[in-house]
């Protein structure tokens, strides 16, 4: 008994050689079949090519580890979450397609739920931690201090706001100006919702920035007082 610990770029070396030294040493005294040690691949993320064309050596490399080793306990470990489905083609012990599920392929799970939007996705996270095969966890904030301060603006400050503003305004008034042409035929369809969320993200920017002197001179005179 023992634990080995291997990289991914070892993984990969030796074209795909080091694997079954991997196997090797799992196996000592077992076989591939009867091997239920615990694997556990942190940084899973890397595998995440699994799926492109062509797809990474890393991926097909982790999908080779498990499907040798099929009675081994896999744990799946990464602070980086998954932005499309077809990332999740190495983790086959989620059991959410495959033998005794709905879907035979990783393929026929990815087609099902990509045509059911992110509302599918959300159902299925929560369906998953309630069966206990996904855990999310946060950093914990004990002992962490909070403090609200409220932050003066300049002069230049305040100007960089009205003006900002104020081409925001005519912005809005050229959009209005052109859709009162007859031949607009209407207004497009989400026009003014990606208007007024392209404003959103500016004034929410533009309030941080303008934070930002306030903050680095009281960390400056943090440091300074110890």
């Amino acid at each position: 008994s023992g634990v080995l610990f291997v990289t991914y770029a070892l993984l990969v070396s030796g074209k795909g050689k080091r694997l079954d030294d991997i196997i090797s040493w799992l196996t000592y005294g077992s076989t591939e079949e009867t091997f239920d040690g615990c694997i556990i691949f942190d940084e899973a993320h890397k595998a995440k090519n699994l799926c492109q064309d062509p797809p990474t050596t890393t991926g097909l490399l982790v999908l080779e580890l498990q499907d040798r080793l099929p009675n081994a306990r896999v744990m799946y470990c990464s602070a980086t979450g998954v932005s499309d489905l077809k990332q999740l083609g190495y983790a086959t012990r989620l059991g959410l397609w495959g033998e005794g599920t709905n879907y035979p392929t990783f393929d026929s799970f990815r087609s099902s739920f990509e045509k059911r939007g992110f509302g599918a996705m959300e159902m299925l996270a929560l369906e998953m931690k309630q069966s206990g095969s996904f855990v999310a966890r946060t950093l914990s904030w004990d002992g962490a201090e909070f403090e609200s301060i409220r932050v003066t603006l300049s002069k230049e400050q305040i100007l960089i706001y009205d003006q900002s503003m104020k081409w925001w305004d005519n912005v809005k008034a050229e959009i209005n100006e052109v859709l009162s042409r007859p031949d607009m035929n209407g207004t497009p369809k989400m026009l003014w919702s990606q208007y007024w969320s392209a404003h959103q993200r500016f004034a929410k920017e533009l309030a941080i920035c303008a934070k930002v002197p306030f903050v680095v001179s009281d960390a400056l005179n943090q440091l300074e007082s110890g």
